[in-house]
């Protein structure tokens, strides 16, 4: 049952995210991946550069986000965006295809499948387990459970 004052943030034009400085997850290597999927959800949405959508991330200075995985994944997707949306499409079966996915559901493979590649020192379980709860997030559960398989399927792939 919904209370009177659910929205209360919303209708006082309030952001419900937490305060400045006040982390969303409590981890700041999660944080950085979040901030990373929002950068580059925004240059999916905006039809940007994700190095332009960096310079005009502002999130990052209010969470407590590690700032050099932030770095690592950023500057990574930004040159290699296209290399990474072509090893994504590669794996999608008929039913879901490219055109399916909406675009937080694409930014987060994206990253995902980037951090594969150039942070090899953690493991495919926790980066899985990772992208898996931050889709719980975003996404429905037919989504997360698509986010999981695809997460298996290029982890193979980038890791073999």
């Amino acid at each position: 049952m919904m209370l009177e004052n659910d929205f209360a943030d919303w209708e006082t034009g309030e952001d419900a995210f937490p305060l400045d400085n006040a982390p969303l997850t409590g981890d700041s290597r999660t944080e950085a991946r979040i901030c990373a999927i929002q950068v580059v959800f925004q240059a999916l949405v905006l039809q940007a550069d994700v190095a332009d959508m960096v310079k005009e991330f502002s999130g990052l200075n209010k969470r407590k986000a590690d700032r050099k995985l932030f770095k690592l994944l950023t500057d990574e997707l930004a040159l290699g965006l296209p290399r990474y949306t072509t090893m994504v499409q590669a794996e999608l079966r008929e039913e879901w295809p490219w055109a399916r996915l909406q675009a937080v559901l694409r930014a987060i493979l994206l990253v995902a499948a980037a951090e594969m590649t150039v942070n090899p020192s953690v493991g495919m379980p926790i980066l899985a387990n990772e992208y898996v709860n931050i889709g719980k997030g975003f996404l429905a559960a037919d989504e997360v459970a698509f986010v999981h398989k695809m997460l298996e399927i290029l982890g193979k792939k980038v890791r073999g």
